[in-house]
């Protein structure tokens, strides 16, 4: 597998710069497929491929044009506002309910994309959440957020939320500066006794079931008035445990040991980087640090999506359609999984990177512990039971103001 990117989407923002699509004025629209997504979550190489692809299969000419986005809200703006005329766009799930439900989206053609066919089981089950009929999204790479810490010191394996919300790592410990990561984290460690509670224990482990995920699920939809005051309360508490807001250095910190920070709130996707050698933001390259650990907490935490989807401003709904396909062929599906430095849901790139990962002399995993390595394939290949203690992400619809100013006001003093 190639290194992980650190300019991976993670579910919500992708540190790049706005590129705009080539000059295409003077183009028949039906011979350009325009494809807006984040930095850094594809390899470009796949457009020349499909590009003739398309053409043994429908006898028509078609060019890609891209243009990558800053944040899922940039591009939703777009869309919702700018009425953008993208054939093909990849925010997050939250995102993508919130286009349905607004009716800027265009359903996909099941003749072409065979989305339950070809999509792992139990990423279709999450993709239902947010498209609960399978009809408008073709998911792409998927993650978790949870807790990432340092073995050498915590000197003790980390299983809860209460590492970033108790004082026992106060000054030791760092959250992120993103409302959706914050918000949802404090609405889990203030319920965290009722879902505990729906747990059960075998041979010394906990046992995670339906009603807990149910719960689980119902916290990432109430935004009520009372759950965001509460959220708030616990969020100004927890200013007082945290080192910082970390805006995405706090991985680099915590690799290479120069920092007090113990535990950090984290994406998957950003902790594998840090464990597998890595670029840094200045191009230098570095071993990956084995001491570094990633946990959803026992209390809950996520996983999100994202996925394409066909703007109801498209042009280019046909070639729009093949492309989506084209991404859920194995070798297509693999490649970009090693762009992104995610793992794709797609049923046959999943098993081939699965199998690529646990085969016997796979060289990452050379003098790590058997523990560590579960812990790391666990990371990227979600158990059942660990998916079981994941919520989706939900469109808040007329309470995001609401909980946006929350947030701006507990981090009011950030710098």
């Amino acid at each position: 597998m190639k290194k992980f990117v650190s300019a991976l989407f993670c579910g919500v923002l992708a540190v790049s710069a706005s590129v705009g699509f080539a000059g295409c004025s003077s183009q028949d629209r039906s011979e350009v497929l325009k494809i807006s997504l984040p930095s850094a979550y594809m390899d470009y190489s796949i457009f020349t491929d499909f590009e003739k692809w398309y053409k043994e299969q429908t006898g028509k000419t078609v060019k890609v044009e891209k243009q990558e986005f800053l944040t899922v809200e940039e591009v939703g703006t777009k869309i919702e506002t700018g009425k953008e005329d993208f054939d093909l766009i990849c925010p997050s799930d939250y995102m993508v309910e919130h286009l349905r439900k607004a009716g800027l989206l265009k359903k996909l053609d099941k003749n072409i994309v065979k989305v339950s066919e070809l999509i792992k089981e139990s990423y279709l089950e999450t993709t239902k959440v947010f498209d609960p009929d399978l009809e408008y999204a073709v998911p792409y790479m998927y993650g978790t957020f949870g807790l990432m810490y340092d073995y050498t010191k915590t000197g003790k394996h980390v299983d809860s939320w209460d590492a970033i919300f108790t004082e026992e790592y106060k000054k030791k410990c760092t959250t992120k500066l993103s409302m959706r990561e914050a918000y949802a984290s404090a609405c889990i460690y203030n319920e965290r006794e009722a879902l505990m509670a729906l747990t059960t224990e075998e041979d010394g482990n906990i046992v995670y079931n339906k009603a807990f995920n149910d719960k689980l699920q119902a916290i990432y939809e109430d935004s009520s008035a009372e759950t965001v005051a509460a959220a708030k309360a616990t969020l100004n508490k927890q200013k007082s445990i945290i080192t910082s807001w970390d805006e995405e250095t706090v991985k680099f910190e915590m690799a290479l040991g120069n920092t007090d920070t113990a535990v950090a709130l984290m994406w998957s996707c950003d902790a594998g980087y840090v464990m597998n050698d890595y670029t840094d933001d200045n191009d230098e390259e570095h071993k990956g640090n084995r001491n570094l650990w990633y946990v959803i907490p026992k209390e809950g935490g996520n996983v999100y999506i994202d996925a394409f989807v066909i703007p109801a401003y498209a042009k280019n709904e046909t070639a729009a359609n093949y492309f989506l396909a084209f991404l859920c062929r194995e070798d297509i599906a693999v490649k970009n999984s090693e762009e992104a430095g995610a793992i794709s849901p797609v049923k046959a790139a999943y098993d081939s990177l699965y199998e690529e990962y646990t085969a016997p002399d796979f060289e990452m995993f050379d003098g790590t512990s058997d523990e560590w390595r579960d812990m790391y394939l666990d990371m990227l290949f979600p158990s059942e039971q660990t998916l079981l203690r994941c919520g989706v992400m939900k469109d808040f619809g007329a309470n995001e103001q609401a909980i946006n100013r929350m947030f701006t006001e507990v981090t009011i003093d950030v710098a």
